[in-house]
């Protein structure tokens, strides 16, 4: 049943257009004329909205679309707008989107710098700097670490360089070091004066004149394991500048190493804490086991 109330579902009439009882256009066919004439708008000739029309009395251009507005509650017609990296072409009752920025990428001096636009699909290329993050290096092989160079401020590849008494194997991803033979260490340093321990020093003769001689020992927290060798060629004591020596006979730490002897040796060995003495004895003593 068509809605009273609404006259746009009133259906064509089924009755002469002319009433012959008064000669006028019947009461029917002049409800049904007044219909079509709300559905088209009235007197403006364009199909409203509510009456499932646009509201629009021009013609779309390419591409154009209908886009709702709250604001009069009505039809915009409008294209896309392109942003940045999109570009939108309209035809014939069509729209094509595609992407026009940046596809690929290049990680240059000043990091991942952008190429021009291609097709395809995204690709980082070339080689990120040391300044930007990167290493500087494409390829390795087996064993190689990257290592400071302040020439340039880069990263160098290099392996590690075996020393004497040294073997080194480098892995895939590994490093081993192991010793090779006999460990070798630098040749005796005499001391004429006090003196302070040298990382490479190893074996040490004391040869100061006059008086007891001052040695600075290194630090034993970070000698973990190191040995030094000492032996007096004069009649002078070789002391520690600090309290840092454990005896033979075990006990508080001290600073005596050797006594004033001539030919006098000692052994101290590092055991993070203190240098213990290990070995030790006087000129021309016989030593029994």
């Amino acid at each position: 049943m068509p809605d009273p109330i609404n006259i746009t579902q009133i259906p064509a009439p089924r009755v002469e257009l002319i009433d012959p009882r008064t000669g006028l256009m019947s009461r029917e066919w002049f409800r049904f004329f007044n219909n079509l004439y709300s559905i088209v708008g009235a007197n403006l000739g364009i199909v409203q909205i509510p009456n499932g029309g646009t509201g629009l009395s021009s013609y779309p251009t390419n591409g154009q679309l209908l886009i709702g507005n709250t604001a009069g509650k009505k039809y915009d017609l409008n294209t896309l707008t392109a942003g940045a990296g999109i570009g939108v072409t309209n035809g014939a009752g069509t729209i094509g989107v595609a992407n026009t920025g940046v596809l690929s990428f290049s990680g240059g001096s000043t990091g991942l710098t952008p190429n021009t636009a291609t097709t395809g699909a995204v690709t980082l290329a070339g080689t990120l700097d040391v300044d930007n993050g990167g290493t500087g290096q494409t390829t390795y092989t087996n064993g190689q670490l990257l290592i400071g160079n302040t020439t340039g401020n880069t990263l160098t590849k290099a392996t590690l360089t075996a020393g004497t008494g040294i073997a080194i194997t480098n892995g895939t991803g590994s490093i081993s070091v192991a010793t090779n033979g006999t460990v070798t260490t630098n040749a005796p340093v005499t001391k004429t004066a006090d003196f302070s321990v040298a990382s490479t020093d190893t074996w040490l003769i004391n040869n100061k004149t006059g008086s007891t001689c001052t040695v600075t020992l290194p630090s034993p927290s970070t000698n973990t394991g190191r040995v030094l060798y000492f032996i007096n060629y004069q009649n002078q004591s070789l002391v520690s500048a600090s309290s840092n020596v454990v005896s033979r006979s075990g006990g508080a730490a001290g600073t005596a190493i050797l006594d004033n002897v001539a030919g006098n040796w000692a052994t101290i060995v590092s055991d993070g804490t203190s240098w213990i003495t290990t070995q030790a004895a006087t000129f021309n003593n016989l030593l029994l086991e």
